[in-house]
């Protein structure tokens, strides 16, 4: 697909729909436009970076690592994921999760509808004839745009976005609620930790260790470390809030009898918390600590992650 090309934080798959426009395969039908292109067939999913069928449009896109590396990175919602390296892997080799797209996002409350900016969209109307979805707007638990801070906006049919720009919406739209105070410094916060990622890859790593410095705990975590970690998670339950929890996981929203002690199935190696962790679960951790992580100082020093 040599002619494909992206804006400035455009996501992948908003390529592929102007693409589309561009050359005229509008009539086609959905399966013939992917089989056409030689691309799997998908639903498109905003959230979902490291899914096989991701890592299949990509190896179409660009077969050159490095550059799937860098579309991944700065065109999808991936950045966070790299909290998630495993331990002696290099960021480029982090290619996929090893779920299916479903299982890959069922565990999360956060709003995974596409969304996007009217304030971008009028910019980018203005400046390139078109509007686009943006990657960063995509990011778990983002309701604000980041460069004018007003509210994303979004609408039910969004769940997969079905050949669709951002001006198709325009009207139809509604911005999406934000009714909790968790949610006013979850703004700032997931944006300024993307951006540090996108920056410096291997950041991640240092952040992750930095976790089991403040809480004193051993890295790996052994079972005899149970006790430990189920008081801390006590305190981190209190202090983050049930709104937050619940906003986070779908275990807390629907209120189930014993639901995951994130602590513990993030931190430790054992059981069904084996394999590549979603990055949700390091971000809750992080966002309950982020005045107290060492990797974090610089941020909270110089206000970035306290204003939009």
């Amino acid at each position: 697909m040599k002619w494909l090309s992206l804006y400035p934080g455009e996501h992948i798959y908003s390529g592929l729909i102007r693409y589309r426009i561009r050359m005229g395969q509008g009539v086609m039908s959905d399966k013939r436009f992917f089989a056409h292109n030689h691309l799997p067939y998908h639903w498109f999913r905003s959230q979902v970076p490291l899914n096989h069928l991701m890592r299949e449009t990509l190896d179409s896109i660009a077969p050159d690592p490095d550059k799937q590396f860098a579309l991944r990175l700065n065109h999808t919602p991936f950045a966070p994921w790299l909290l998630s390296l495993p331990d002696g892997m290099a960021p480029q080799e982090l290619k996929e999760a090893n779920h299916r797209p479903n299982t890959e996002e069922n565990p999360f409350q956060v709003d995974r509808r596409w969304k996007y900016c009217p304030s971008c969209m009028q910019m980018q109307k203005a400046k390139w004839g078109v509007s686009y979805w943006r990657a960063a707007h995509q990011l778990p638990g983002a309701l604000v745009c980041d460069e004018h801070g007003t509210p994303l906006h979004s609408h039910d049919a969004l769940r997969y976005l079905n050949f669709t720009l951002p001006d198709k919406w325009e009207g139809t739209s509604t911005p999406v609620p934000m009714v909790d105070a968790w949610q006013v410094s979850w703004q700032p916060f997931i944006y300024a930790i993307a951006r540090r990622l996108q920056c410096q890859p291997t950041w991640g790593v240092e952040l992750r260790d930095s976790i089991y410095e403040v809480l004193k705990l051993s890295k790996p975590l052994r079972r005899g470390d149970r006790t430990v970690a189920n008081a801390l998670f006590a305190q981190m339950r209190s202090e983050l809030g049930e709104a937050c929890l619940a906003g986070l996981f779908t275990a807390y929203a629907r209120q189930f009898t014993r639901p995951t002690n994130v602590l513990w199935i993030t931190l430790s190696p054992f059981g069904q918390s084996k394999g590549l962790r979603h990055p949700l679960y390091w971000l809750a951790i992080v966002f309950w600590l982020k005045e107290q992580l060492p990797a974090l100082k610089d941020e909270y020093e110089n206000g970035v992650t306290t204003t939009l």
